[in-house]
């Protein structure tokens, strides 16, 4: 790696090292205002991706929290019984229904974000918005490239440990064959000799 590289490598990890603190604070300033109300932090998350996205399928929302569809349901659940969202048909998919905001919902979220705004103008008072609309824009371009990395690393990965058709090597560069044809053909045993 070239020295160029590494400064740049260096920059793009001091960011990431004011990241986390910046969520943990987040978290607690978020923690603190839900106090007295019946909303978790994810059941506020959920809340404000219907607001601003509208109605979505549980799996659209799992997959823009990067959780489980399950975790998501379960939050779906509280939600609804809270009176803050309405499960409605979805005409593309008769099984995966559509989850939109009640106006109680709406209401409660917009409540609740009008405080933080007023919390976090207080708290950025002193930094300038050009640089906080600067900051949020190399926040999104370094998050969408590490998530671009990230799937490519993992398609990668993906396809070494299919390996080609009909053979292949192990790490140590050992050849793989497959007695019969491919694993759990017809005819063939699917064993693999290495």
């Amino acid at each position: 790696m070239n020295d160029h590289n590494h400064d740049h490598g260096r920059a793009a990890y001091a960011v990431l090292r004011q990241v986390r603190p910046l969520h943990l604070q987040a978290a607690r300033a978020v923690t603190s205002a839900l106090q007295g109300e019946p909303l978790t932090m994810a059941t506020r998350a959920l809340l404000e991706r219907l607001d601003d996205q509208g109605p979505q399928t549980v799996p659209q929302i799992a997959r823009w929290l990067d959780v489980t569809r399950q975790a998501v349901q379960r939050v779906v659940d509280d939600a609804r019984a809270l009176g803050y969202i309405e499960v409605q048909g979805n005409p593309l998919h008769r099984r995966s229904h559509l989850v939109a905001l009640t106006t109680q919902g709406a209401d409660a979220f917009r409540r609740l974000h009008t405080g933080e705004l007023a919390a976090l103008a207080g708290a950025a008072a002193d930094i300038d918005r050009a640089d906080l609309l600067t900051c949020a824009a190399v926040l999104e371009r370094l998050t969408q490239a590490l998530a671009s990395r990230a799937q490519a690393e993992t398609s990668r990965r993906s396809a070494s440990s299919r390996g080609p058709v009909g053979g292949g090597s192990t790490p140590s560069g050992r050849a793989i064959t497959t007695r019969g044809g491919r694993a759990g053909a017809p005819g063939g045993s699917g064993a693999v000799e290495v």
